[in-house]
């Protein structure tokens, strides 16, 4: 593989690290700590192998560029966390060094355009849009489950069905908060996953994909989904119309998959 598509995957894998620091972090006992640290190890791993295989890649100094340095911190960032240990890593410590050494890890991929040796092939920079765009529509169809759950389970207390779907599923509050993170974390890749895609249309077609029919509309989908959160981070207590609305955003979504062209101008 090259180093293009080695970038793409320690991406994927800080983002998912990132996701699980941020969950681990709004719970009050950190949930499955090996399986979190995990994800930063496997993160820093193909972090390292990035910033490693690029390092040998440069002919002298004057090919170091402001995306290496971009990368060179992220990479810092992370090594700290892995070094801090599995208790450190759902900290908010750990939490908020790698929100932005993520941020900067991205950074560098489009800075690295401008470097004389750069390293990411738009190829690679159109699959690491899909690969963010995947991780954030499945967030957003866990918290759409998360919402029919809730809706059905208020239901059955509404009318005092203690049945099969009352014992089995989780609490109101449960699903509320698996709902908000669901959503926030979709909301949080689906905005990564259009500056990525404008990235690749500036690079590949020369011109920001603003006034493309997709990008309007998934702009529009993530605009949906901020106002259900600031919504909910209002009100602080979940309503029957915030998880009617969940269902609506996510009809919006699934309509912007299968009905909207992807045709590029």
């Amino acid at each position: 593989m090259d180093m293009g598509t080695w970038y793409v995957l320690s991406m994927v894998a800080y983002a998912l690290a990132l996701v699980w620091s941020g969950w681990s972090f709004a719970q009050a006992r950190p949930s499955s700590p090996r399986i979190g640290y995990g994800l930063f190890v496997a993160a820093f791993a193909l972090v390292t192998a990035v910033f490693l295989a690029r390092l040998a890649s440069l002919r002298g100094a004057a090919d170091y560029s402001r995306g290496d340095l971009a990368l060179f911190i992220a990479w810092l960032m992370i090594t700290v966390t892995v070094a801090m240990g599995r208790g450190g890593a759902s900290s908010p410590v750990a939490l908020l060094l790698n929100a932005v050494g993520f941020g900067l890890a991205l950074l560098a991929g489009g800075l690295q355009a401008q470097s004389s040796a750069p390293f990411l092939p738009a190829s690679s920079l159109l699959a690491l849009h899909v690969a963010l765009a995947v991780l954030g529509d499945t967030a957003f169809a866990f918290s759409f489950s998360f919402a029919l759950m809730h809706l059905v389970l208020e239901e059955r207390l509404r009318r005092r069905l203690f049945d099969r779907w009352y014992l089995h599923l989780p609490s109101l509050a449960t699903l509320d908060s698996l709902a908000l993170f669901a959503s926030a974390t979709g909301a949080g890749l689906l905005f990564l996953a259009m500056v990525t895609g404008l990235w690749w249309g500036d690079r590949v077609l020369h011109q920001w994909l603003l006034t493309w029919p997709k990008f309007m509309v998934t702009a529009f989908c993530l605009m949906l989904y901020v106002s259900y959160l600031v919504w909910r981070m209002r009100r602080r207590v979940a309503t029957r119309a915030m998880m009617v609305f969940q269902v609506i955003c996510f009809v919006v979504v699934l309509s912007n998959l299968l009905f909207v062209g992807g045709r590029l101008p």
